[in-house]
């Protein structure tokens, strides 16, 4: 049997300090500010922290940064994408009394909806707006059954908080 002797991971530290110009690249170029590209940074090193264990020689070190990076960009900026959205689609939502501020049945629609968890929440908006459950599944990374089943306990736990 071929020996397969495991290779020590990189050392994290100095993995960083030789090919901080890859994530620093990366980051830039999804990122639009100081704050966001710091936000940016930390999640890539973390990331690269995480995975080091897992890094097989065999590949070159910068081609796996670059992969790590890119996949850290690319999904922060779905998640924004679908934050923006949930925030639109909250904006939306119908107001009655004066401007921004809900009022009557309305009112206690808003607050029920604001004190949920941001899924919940999310998906709740998503409904009012009357997107299908398939779409609202894609938008929120769950199945539409799931969509379905989190929608009719979300009713009935607002049908019994309303009374």
């Amino acid at each position: 049997m071929p020996n397969k002797a495991k290779h020590p991971a990189p050392d994290f530290e100095t993995v960083l300090q030789q090919h901080r110009g890859i994530i620093f690249k990366v980051a830039r170029l999804y990122t639009r500010n100081e704050a966001d590209f710091e936000d940016l940074v930390q999640d890539i090193s973390i990331q690269i922290w995480q995975s080091l264990g897992n890094y097989k020689p065999a590949y070159a070190l910068s081609t796996w940064l670059y992969r790590i990076a890119l996949n850290v960009s690319i999904d922060r900026l779905r998640r924004e994408e679908r934050r923006q959205r949930h925030q639109e689609v909250f904006e939306a939502l119908p107001h009655t009394g004066q401007p921004g501020q809900p009022s009557g049945r309305s009112e206690q629609l808003h607050r029920w909806v604001q004190a949920l968890p941001p899924l919940e929440r999310a998906l709740m908006l998503l409904y009012l707006e009357d997107y299908p459950h398939e779409e609202i599944g894609e938008m929120l990374g769950i199945s539409k059954s799931n969509v379905g089943t989190k929608i009719s306990r979300l009713k009935q736990r607002l049908k019994k908080e309303l009374k």
